[in-house]
């Protein structure tokens, strides 16, 4: 899957908190679902990647770990 293909455009509000997948297994990408955990047991150290927009904004973020979404 290309790049633009896997980029999400989201719309964030101001002041709440955002957590994204940067390990690729999540169930709710681009969000994070805590599946990392499970790969952290087995030597890896993913961790999501937290915002908190000052004011509402429109993002595009993309990983290079979604290679096998599932949303």
């Amino acid at each position: 899957m290309k790049e633009e293909e896997k980029t999400k455009t989201l719309k964030l509000k101001a002041r709440e908190k955002y957590s994204f997948c940067t390990c690729g297994k999540s169930k709710n990408l681009p969000y994070c679902d805590d599946s990392h955990r499970k790969l952290n047991e087995q030597g890896h150290s993913y961790k999501s990647l937290k915002i908190i927009p000052k004011s509402d904004a429109e993002i595009a973020v993309y990983c290079s770990n979604w290679d096998s979404e599932s949303s």
